[in-house]
């Protein structure tokens, strides 16, 4: 026996044809299957929602206010734990350096512009191998070095802008 246009019938919310109610309710009668559909959708429209008990909503609200301003708090001691912990490192680790400048400026100035100066003549002296390297190099070296210098740069540039995204990603939960 098919059911399928009975099921259709009365699980649907349109009205039934004249003809459509007397073949189902024959088909009711006689098959127990159908029947039992027909009670539990009774049951089911005639049901009455229940709604949210009496002040849900301004105890959500209450308890997101609490939660946000929580979280708040929590942010900002992570915020005032972190900036400690680098003024902390950066006092700790610098310290040598610091006790130079405060009891020597004028080597510790010194100092800095040598390093500053052993820089420059570095970017230079590495600026000048670039470029004899890329006149020389293309009878030098191969093409797939460069491409894989290329694909290598590529690939950490791409890595550095993954990682910064998801750093500087704000969250906002609830």
């Amino acid at each position: 026996m098919n059911h399928r246009p009975f099921e259709d019938w009365l699980l649907a919310e349109n009205p039934l044809t004249p003809q459509q109610e007397r073949e189902l309710t024959a088909h009711l009668q006689i098959c127990p299957s159908c029947s039992s559909l027909a009670e539990v959708s009774l049951a089911l429209r005639t049901v009455q929602q229940a709604g949210p008990p009496a002040g849900f909503v301004s105890r959500f609200q209450v308890r997101l206010a609490a939660q946000r301003q929580a979280m708040r708090r929590k942010h900002v001691a992570g915020f005032v734990v972190l900036a400690g912990s680098v003024v902390v490192l950066s006092i700790g680790l610098g310290w040598p350096t610091w006790e130079i400048a405060i009891h020597s400026p004028v080597d510790f100035i010194g100092s800095w512009l040598v390093s500053l100066t052993n820089l420059w003549a570095s970017l230079q002296v590495l600026f000048h191998a670039a470029t004899v390297l890329l006149r020389v190099a293309p009878g030098f070296v191969p093409a797939y070095l460069w491409g894989l210098v290329l694909f290598a740069f590529t690939g950490w540039s791409a890595l550095w802008v993954v990682s910064f995204r998801k750093t500087a990603k704000i969250w906002q939960g609830v």
